[in-house]
């Protein structure tokens, strides 16, 4: 019998994904020796990521759909430096995070489902602490953007050039920006732009992270490659601070 997935559309496409197992790891790997202590996480889905982050003093793993954080209350019950919140990050209230002086923002394969970036980008740098880092995974290259963006709700997808000018208009000092998963930049245009496919196959999500993830991990480690399907960012707050 299949493993069965949930009803809501939202919490079965993270469910798939909580399969690629070896995707998230690659992942973090690229940015972990920028993680501090008090971690803020936005748009933490089902919690996928925050495992990664129990580790630290606070984590405040955000998201926009009650049902995603109901879950996560669900999934870190017990843990009392584990802080699930339904919050916008692009609205005034996100200033509130403030209180908790995170060192670190998290935003993977978010950015691209708020409809005003710049204002979530301002916000972030207003929250973070001076010498923070923002560390951010988006989709890459808007040409890819096809029927699976516009069914999960992207708004967008991203170039460096792009990116790096709305980090740095937030007063963001960028350490690292590179493409990453050069590979699957081809599977996804045939997928997204030619098959038209209105999710992601779990067969192919889970033969990816087993067979594909592990070799990637190992070429993309010795040369970075000039294109890839997720742009990865790590800014540091400097002292201009966006108003």
């Amino acid at each position: 019998m299949g493993k069965m997935f949930s009803d809501d559309p939202v919490i079965r496409d993270l469910e798939i994904m909580a399969g690629a197992v070896n995707y998230r790891k690659w992942i973090y790997s690229r940015f972990d020796k920028y993680l501090g202590q008090r971690v803020i996480e936005i748009g933490a889905g089902t919690g996928n990521f925050t495992e990664f982050f129990l580790d630290r003093e606070i984590v405040v793993p955000l998201d926009n759909y009650e049902p995603c954080v109901a879950y996560m209350k669900r999934r870190f019950s017990g843990r009392e430096n584990v802080i699930p919140l339904k919050m916008d990050i692009s609205s005034p209230e996100a200033l509130t995070l403030s209180r908790y002086r995170p060192d670190t923002v998290v935003c993977i394969n978010v950015l691209e489902h708020v409809s005003d970036d710049a204002a979530a980008i301002s916000n972030i740098s207003k929250v973070l602490e001076k010498g923070g880092m923002f560390i951010l995974l988006a989709p890459a290259f808007q040409f890819l953007y096809g029927s699976i963006d516009r069914l999960v709700g992207h708004y967008r997808r991203y170039n460096k050039r792009e990116l790096k000018g709305k980090l740095t208009e937030a007063g963001f000092n960028i350490k690292e920006i590179f493409y990453m998963n050069s590979v699957a930049l081809f599977g996804w245009f045939l997928n997204n732009r030619i098959l038209k496919r209105r999710e992601e196959s779990l067969k192919q999500v889970l033969f990816f992270d087993r067979f594909i993830v592990p070799w990637l991990k190992n070429l993309e480690g010795i040369v970075r490659p000039p294109f890839g399907l997720s742009l990865v960012a790590v800014g540091e707050r400097g002292d201009k601070n966006a108003e």
